[in-house]
């Protein structure tokens, strides 16, 4: 059984017919008509349209869907989040590459919710360093280190002059 209660996933595609993002509604009336691909009853729907951009998004119970078209660059950017175990994200995926037909796409999917989560919330973040990165951080230690030690050999002598012959 999962712990997680939501679906999220961001779809990017790229190289789309641009043709077939010059009007947003047409997309809209694809995916959510009665024996369209996306099985859920849309609530709300807004849609805004500029020269270079159509926004998308439809509202649903515990669903939304909200596309990003760009005409000039031929890419779509599609946020889906579901609430309903019944929903299933891939559906809309498949519409939307058999809609604008992109040479390539992208999905990254986002599990929403752990009610079990106990642990701390920070993302752990891995960092990757070259092989050249390291070196040159070694040299600027090494480098810290010798002023460090110059100092140290600089300040003895004030004091010990101050003191007198040896």
């Amino acid at each position: 059984m999962s712990d997680y209660v939501g679906k999220h996933i961001l779809i990017d595609c790229y190289g789309c017919k641009v043709e077939l993002m010059k009007e947003g509604t047409e997309l809209f009336r694809f995916l959510f008509s009665d024996d369209g691909p996306v099985k859920i009853e849309v609530d709300d729907t807004y849609i805004h349209e500029t020269n270079d951009e159509v926004i998308m998004a439809a509202y649903a119970s515990r669903v939304h869907i909200c596309i990003h078209l760009y005409p000039d660059m031929a890419y779509a950017a599609i946020d889906l989040y579901s609430f309903d175990s019944e929903m299933i994200p891939t559906s809309v995926m498949k519409a939307v590459r058999t809609y604008l037909k992109p040479e390539r796409i992208r999905a990254t999917s986002v599990k929403r919710g752990d009610m079990t989560a106990i642990t701390d919330m920070k993302p752990s973040t891995k960092l990757k360093t070259t092989t050249m990165r390291k070196f040159r951080n070694t040299g600027k230690k090494i480098n810290n280190a010798g002023k460090k030690v110059a100092r140290y050999i600089v300040h003895n002598r004030k004091n010990r002059d101050d003191l007198g012959p040896e």
